[in-house]
């Protein structure tokens, strides 16, 4: 069995590989393994962060009009297309633009990892 630091840091770390690959490379195989990389840590991070909700799900959704599923989603998307931006080349521009959506998407990041802890047994 895995250090409990080491298994809650492995979605972190597949994530930020990831980016890593995806941002230092212009090879199709090395993209291919960052993207791949980045989508697993994300589905990880996920189905951990849903586990582990301590909201009744129900009411969350009816407050709601996207579906749970890109609500979820939602910070990870923003940062892939931060991410796409930043790789344009001679658009400083768009990356200057981008810089409240990597904000926003940490915020969401941050708030929902706060409110979102291992259930206690009783």
């Amino acid at each position: 069995m895995l250090p409990r630091l080491l298994y809650e840091s492995l979605p972190l770390l597949y994530i930020l590989a990831g980016l890593f690959f995806l941002v230092i490379t212009k090879q199709p195989l090395l993209l291919f393994a960052g993207l791949l990389l980045y989508t697993c840590g994300t589905l990880i991070w996920v189905m951990r962060s849903g586990n582990r909700r301590t909201d009744n799900i129900r009411y969350a959704n009816k407050l709601r009009m996207t579906p749970e599923w890109l609500y979820e989603l939602q910070p990870f998307i923003q940062i892939g297309l931060v991410l796409l931006l930043w790789r344009q080349p001679l658009a400083l521009w768009l990356q200057l633009l981008s810089l409240p959506l990597v904000a926003w998407a940490l915020i969401c990041l941050q708030r929902r990892s706060h409110f979102r802890h291992h259930k206690i047994p009783h």
